[in-house]
């Protein structure tokens, strides 16, 4: 009886908490942004124009209803809307739903998607921007940062033979001689332009290869296309890694296998800067409750450790 009274309470504060939080204009948009991705502090000061203290009191109260989550790459604090899986707040999440059923409705929607887009598409320029510029010597900066050879055999172990390769984020086309040894056809995709036509150098001859520069949230594939997929160090530079997952999911087929290698979480800010990387490597708890939500069965996870200070997250998964 007392624990059943205790979580009775313990629900009635949050359903009292949350419905109070929304009973602001501001922190409904706030919401509403956090709706198509995660946010910095300072990009929500930026698309809403207020200042940054009235903009952390207002995330402090969200994150304290439980309405969104927060965390912390670097120097800089991220605020999401959370899943009920991971966090186990059922109402708050609730509640955010119906909300956002209403996006029409909702105050100055159009404005704030407008500064959304704004700040996505900033992001997206900036890493284009350092891709492109880095194209002819990216081979050699990932051999003495990354050290490929150490989890490429993880990937071609885990691979297998196939028709259809998807090599997301292919940059140069590094990987794609040896992805030719598990499939009779890989499709390397990238952003970047300067990417796409180095790896044309290589395989633009290859009928074995199709080469395709477009934004990974948007890949122009057939759904149940692929066999398989390999998104390798190519996670933290994308803004909402969530929806690459689920259009990865699209393209592959039931059954289908996604090989994720990626930085484990880390505190190098330099890699900021250095490589226009958005995420500080990647918990696995959060990469494993991504792939569930994208319709993914997680075989394994697993860790490689490199010469350097960083670790690697290896992941292995399948299409349901």
């Amino acid at each position: 009886m007392a624990a059943e009274t205790l979580l009775t309470n313990r629900n009635s504060s949050q359903i009292l908490a949350a419905t109070k939080a929304i009973s602001d204009e501001t922190r409904i948009r706030i919401l509403h942004i956090l709706s198509f991705g995660a946010f910095s502090v300072n990009e929500v000061v930026e698309i809403l124009e207020m200042g940054q203290s009235r903009i952390s009191r207002h995330l402090k109260i969200l994150t304290e209803a439980g309405l969104i989550g927060s965390r912390r790459e670097g120097s800089l604090v991220y605020s999401f809307l959370p899943d009920e899986e991971s966090f186990g707040l059922k109402f708050p999440m609730e509640l955010t739903k119906l909300l956002l059923s209403y996006k029409e409705d909702l105050p100055n929607r159009e404005k704030d998607q407008k500064m959304v887009h704004l700040i996505l598409e900033a992001r997206e320029k900036k890493s284009k921007s350092f891709f492109d510029g880095v194209a002819e010597s990216w081979e050699k900066l990932q051999e003495e940062t990354l050290h490929p050879k150490l989890y490429r055999s993880w990937i071609l172990q885990e691979l297998p033979i196939c028709e259809n390769i998807l090599d997301l984020g292919c940059g140069p086309g590094g990987l794609i001689p040896f992805l030719l040894n598990k499939a009779k056809h890989v499709t390397g995709v990238d952003n970047s332009s300067r990417m796409i036509e180095n790896a044309s150098i290589h395989f633009a001859k290859n009928p074995s290869v199709s080469l395709i520069q477009t934004p990974m949230e948007h890949l122009p594939l057939q759904a149940n296309s692929c066999d398989a997929v390999v998104a390798s160090m190519v996670m933290h530079h994308i803004s909402h890694p969530p929806t690459v997952l689920e259009e990865i999911a699209r393209v592959l087929k039931p059954g289908g296998v996604l090989c994720v290698v990626d930085l484990e979480k880390h505190n190098a800010e330099y890699m900021r800067d250095n490589f226009a990387d958005l995420w500080l490597g990647f918990e696995p708890e959060l990469f494993e409750s991504w792939l569930s939500n994208a319709g993914f069965n997680v075989k394994s996870i697993g860790e490689i450790q490199t010469e350097s200070s960083f670790k690697i997250l290896t992941i292995k998964a399948t299409k349901e």
